[in-house]
């Protein structure tokens, strides 16, 4: 992305902040429901994890790959922003979040994240929101 005008990467930027916002969204109302729905909830937590890692790959100006894999992510990330390492390692446990549980038959990690896990994870998720706002331009 050499060359793009900055303020037009933080409108991509943007965009991704709000996919994950919303992910974050239904995370937490699936946590509400009586009984809680853990596993939609780690799905939403992968997703929000998974689009603010591609936010501060284009915050760097890096090439945003077609992945799930957030440990992936994370090692492309961790280069351009060292200091968001202790946030970027729990991602690696939240991939197979992404297909566990959505579908019949995957095997997924056991047992499914708890309320707690999940809680912990959307905290993870909202440092790192507030990491990558935090890079807006003046």
């Amino acid at each position: 992305m050499s060359g793009t005008d900055p303020a037009d990467s933080w409108q991509e930027i943007i965009a991704w902040l709000r996919v994950a916002e919303s992910d974050q969204r239904v995370a937490r109302l699936c946590l509400t429901a009586d009984p809680p729905l853990c596993d939609a909830a780690a799905y939403h937590c992968q997703q929000a994890a998974e689009k603010l890692l591609k936010g501060f790959l284009v915050r760097a100006g890096a090439h945003v790959r077609k992945t799930h894999d957030l440990d992936a992510l994370a090692g492309l990330v961790r280069p351009h922003f060292p200091a968001l390492d202790d946030l970027l390692t729990p991602l690696q446990d939240w991939t197979t979040w992404s297909i566990a549980y959505r579908y019949p038959g995957e095997d997924g990690p056991e047992p499914e994240p708890s309320v707690e896990d999940l809680n912990r994870a959307l905290d993870v998720i909202g440092r790192l929101e507030t990491a990558l706002r935090s890079l807006a331009p003046p």
